[in-house]
C-alpha cells in the first residue's frame, strides 16, 4: 500500500519555513514525493479535475485559506480551503471521471494538512498527507486508466484494470468487455 505522507509543500521564499495562508498569493506547491513533480492546474479530456503534473521549480501555483481569516500559520489537523491557480478550490465532487475532486469558486474548509501533531504548525518541505474530511480519506499519488494518477488512499490498487489488460497483452474482446459491460 502506497505511503499516505505523499506530500511535500514547498515554499516560493526559501525564509519562509511555515505555511502562511494568504487570499490572493499562490507561494506554495503541492510536492508528490512519490511522483516528484507537483500539482498544477491543465487541460484534461472528458469529465476529469483539470489537475496535472508539473515541474516543481515552475510552478508556486497554490494557496492555501483558512476559514479565520487569520494570517497565522496553518496548523496540523485544521480545517483549511486549497486554491489552485487557474483552477480555483480543490474540493471532492463526486461522480466525475478518474478522482471524485472539482471545483468550487469559493472556499470550501473540507481539507486537513496532517503528518504532525494536531495544532502544531506546519513546516514546508517536510512530508504531510492531505486528507479530505468530505471523502474521509488521504489523497495519494497512483497510476489509475483515467484522469491524473491520483486516488484516495483506500481505493489503492483499484481502477486500473484496463491498464493491467493491456499490459497483459489480453485479446481485444475481454478488453471491451470491460469498457462496455
Amino acid at each position: 500500500m502506497p505511503e499516505p505522507l505523499d506530500w511535500s509543500i514547498l515554499g516560493t521564499d526559501p525564509s519562509v519555513k511555515t505555511v502562511i495562508p494568504d487570499d490572493r498569493i499562490h507561494a506554495y506547491d503541492l510536492y508528490n514525493l512519490t511522483d516528484s513533480e507537483t500539482l498544477v492546474y491543465g487541460s484534461r479530456f472528458g469529465d476529469n479535475i483539470n489537475l496535472v503534473w508539473g515541474d516543481p521549480g515552475k510552478s508556486d501555483n497554490i494557496r492555501f485559506v483558512r476559514q479565520s481569516g487569520s494570517k497565522e500559520p496553518i496548523k496540523y489537523d485544521e480545517p483549511i480551503a486549497i486554491n489552485v491557480r487557474g483552477g480555483s478550490f480543490l474540493v471532492y465532487e463526486g461522480g466525475r471521471w478518474g478522482i471524485n475532486l472539482g471545483w468550487s469558486g469559493t472556499p470550501k474548509y473540507e481539507w486537513r494538512i496532517r503528518g504532525g501533531q494536531a495544532g502544531a504548525t506546519v513546516e514546508t518541505a517536510r512530508p504531510v498527507r492531505l486528507h479530505s474530511t468530505v471523502e474521509n480519506d488521504d489523497l495519494i499519488y497512483e497510476s489509475r486508466d483515467s484522469g491524473i494518477n491520483l486516488k484516495w488512499l483506500r481505493d489503492s490498487g483499484r481502477y486500473d484494470e484496463l491498464s493491467d489488460l493491456m499490459r497483459a497483452k489480453e485479446t481485444l474482446e475481454k478488453i471491451f468487455g470491460v469498457i462496455f459491460g
